[in-house]
């Protein structure tokens, strides 16, 4: 009575087994394969990072390098307008997986936990390097979610941040492309010990807590011609939680940059 059952048991397992082991290289993302030539951009943009601040209005260089599946910076001029990340940054970035659905990377760079700026390695001040780990989603066809981790290498008080994020993207034009994108932040660091606005009356003795942030960005790319592309963006973050003496709880601040790039192909 018992036999048949056991005998008929690893058929529909075997079944399974063989449908999963034929499905899986059709599901499999297609990886694009970089070809090992150097791509380089070189563009300007004018940002404002407190807009209540006129005076911090300045104007900084963009430059893109890539070789292989190594990059810095932006170097995508096809698709960047419309599938771009939506922060760029010069950062030594490494891309582990980049197909039509998923982007993973892994970058690090220098931080010079003293000074806010373009060239700011290249001054004096306390450094360290900070790693970031980051994946894309972008199966949909307006939507799609990152998540981004950094972690200070050296220990030297960068800290730690982890940061979800959500982007709707829809296109204007076969050029033109709008993005709205939302992200929360979780983030524990030392910076505010070596800040230049920190009050002398404020106890370094007190331990850094997890603070968390939003911010929201509004952003429109536009291919102008073959090798010519440019943005604008306005953004706005606030503080949730507060992580630190500087921070207040419910600041909020609006910033905005326009640019200008221009990419090799």
């Amino acid at each position: 009575m018992h036999m048949p059952r056991q005998r008929c048991l690893p058929l529909p397992c075997l079944l399974l087994v063989t449908v999963v082991w034929t499905e899986a290289p059709a599901s499999e993302p297609q990886t694009e394969k970089r070809p090992s030539e150097l791509v380089w951009s070189l563009g300007l943009r004018l940002k404002m990072n407190d807009m209540r601040q006129p005076g911090q209005l300045g104007l900084r260089p963009m430059i893109g390098l890539r070789y292989g599946r190594w990059r810095t910076g932006v170097v995508d001029g096809e698709n960047w307008h419309r599938f771009g990340q939506i922060v760029t940054d010069n950062t030594l970035t490494y891309d582990l997986l980049d197909s039509t659905q998923w982007r993973t990377s892994l970058s690090a760079s220098i931080v010079n936990l003293q000074r806010e700026g373009t060239f700011d390695t290249v001054q004096s001040g306390r450094k360290t390097v900070r790693g970031r780990a980051t994946i894309d989603y972008l199966g949909w066809s307006h939507w799609s979610v990152g998540l981004v981790l950094t972690q200070d290498l050296l220990g030297r008080g960068a800290g730690t941040s982890l940061g979800p994020s959500v982007t709707y993207r829809q296109a204007l034009t076969d050029s033109s492309t709008i993005l709205l994108s939302q992200s929360f932040t979780w983030a524990k660091s030392d910076l505010w010990r070596y800040s230049s606005q920190l009050d002398p009356s404020v106890n370094l003795g007190q331990p850094s807590h997890w603070g968390t942030s939003m911010s929201t960005s509004l952003t429109l790319r536009q291919r102008w011609k073959a090798h010519w592309s440019w943005f604008a963006q306005i953004s706005r973050s606030q503080t949730l939680q507060s992580g630190d003496p500087l921070a207040r709880e419910g600041q909020s601040n609006w910033a905005g940059q326009i640019g200008l790039v221009y990419f090799q192909r």
